[in-house]
């Protein structure tokens, strides 16, 4: 059993169950359509799911005795430090730029930083994907979304 991966489960087994708690609070639908407590709930199920695989799969071992951990090179921390600047930025910038803007640039950068270096990648995907995922959030489910220098 790998001590530390099953109290990391169950850390995120009981975030996901405080997310689930306080998502009841809220309503599930509004005039028919997705609420505020919709993405809370949907969010806590799916937090939940992952705690559950993180704690089994911690609890089952993959690992053997005596074998060594493989730590990430100095490039795999480049990368978890760039995408958690990226996403400090993204929150910071989010109200000032929107919605748009800001998806948009964060997504590149975690593209980018996943080692991604077509620049008809770099450019479409983070369009395509903020275009997405405005469509789903402010078109379809009427989610207001910052609307910054765009306006939109």
């Amino acid at each position: 059993m790998e001590k530390a991966e099953a109290a990391g489960g169950l850390l995120i087994l009981t975030v996901g169950a405080i997310l689930l708690f306080e998502a009841y609070k809220l309503p599930y639908m509004v005039e028919d359509v997705p609420g505020p407590g919709f993405l809370p709930l949907w969010l806590a199920v799916g937090i939940l799911i992952a705690g559950t695989s993180v704690t089994f799969s911690a609890i089952r071992g993959k690992l053997r005795p005596g074998e060594p951990i493989a730590w990430p090179a100095a490039w795999g921390w480049r990368q978890v430090i760039t995408m958690m600047v990226a996403l400090a930025l993204a929150l910071l910038f989010l109200d000032t730029a929107g919605f748009l803007i800001t998806t948009t640039l964060f997504m590149a950068v975690v593209i980018f930083s996943l080692g991604v270096r077509s620049w008809v990648m770099l450019i479409t995907a983070p369009i395509a994907a903020a275009g997405i995922l405005y469509s789903i959030f402010a078109l379809w489910l009427r989610v207001p979304l910052p609307p910054g220098l765009l306006n939109i």
